[in-house]
């Protein structure tokens, strides 16, 4: 939960401040759903994200490894962990490369604030598929398609790679926020260029020594998606998923 403090003593101290709670429930996981529960899950995302876009926060500035508009800098100083003999298909300056493309095609479109990680560990199921978004630490201040892309890649994924989940999710998603043409067009790249990220960060991590069970197997799981993601290409993504 996001709360707003007010500097009533005009002591420099306004701002945001993230207070936990404890919810009830299990993750969503790898956990089978019809498609009626992936469209409404994308249409709660939608809106979370709508009000979270009505927070006053033209003054948030945060730069970490996570963050898309940071992430080609971030690739660039991990790129030699990625595992290319796993995954030849993938070419790390060409996501790179892309990034900065992104960056550039968005600069006319304003920027929101982001949860930036809604994974299928981050989604809570409750009774009567009750659902709730848990780990709001890394907000950013970015763009809508940054977290979209994330979110559809991971549903995705969590549901073995099966494309119509992700258009699930894009439905009811959209049902709520429609983006542009332009922003459309980008959902592949970024749905890549996040997992190329994950897998580097992973693989520094594991070879530094500091890699725990979950990150390991993380990273195994993201190369066994990036591997079909990419396999699937842009024009079978961009048919299933989004419907262009």
């Amino acid at each position: 939960m996001l709360s707003r403090i007010e500097d009533e003593k005009n002591q420099g101290l306004a701002g945001y401040l993230v207070v936990y709670n404890y919810i009830s429930g299990i993750s969503l996981c790898s956990q089978t759903k019809d498609p009626s529960f992936w469209r409404k899950l994308g249409k709660m995302v939608a809106e979370i994200s709508e009000r979270m876009s009505e927070v006053e926060c033209e003054n948030y500035v945060r730069h970490h490894n996570w963050d898309p508009l940071n992430a080609h800098k971030t690739l660039e100083e991990v790129r030699k962990y990625f595992p290319g003999d796993r995954i030849p298909n993938v070419n790390v300056d060409s996501v790179i490369a892309s990034l900065k493309t992104i960056e550039t095609d968005l600069k006319d479109i304003p920027k929101r604030l982001q949860h930036t990680d809604v994974n299928e560990y981050n989604i809570i199921l409750g009774e009567d598929d009750e659902m709730w978004i848990i780990d709001f630490n890394d907000l950013i201040l970015s763009y809508r398609v940054f977290d979209l892309g994330h979110f559809i890649g991971y549903m995705t994924c969590a549901q073995h790679c099966n494309l119509k989940t992700g258009g699930y999710v894009f439905e009811g998603y959209s049902s709520v926020i429609k983006l542009s043409d332009k922003e459309l067009n980008m959902l592949y790249d970024v749905v890549i260029a996040r997992f190329t990220l994950s897998v580097s960060i992973g693989c520094q991590t594991i070879l530094s020594g500091g890699a725990n069970d979950y990150v390991k197997k993380c990273v195994d799981n993201n190369i066994v998606y990036l591997q079909k993601l990419t396999n699937f290409g842009r024009e079978t993504f961009n048919k299933v998923v989004i419907g262009i």
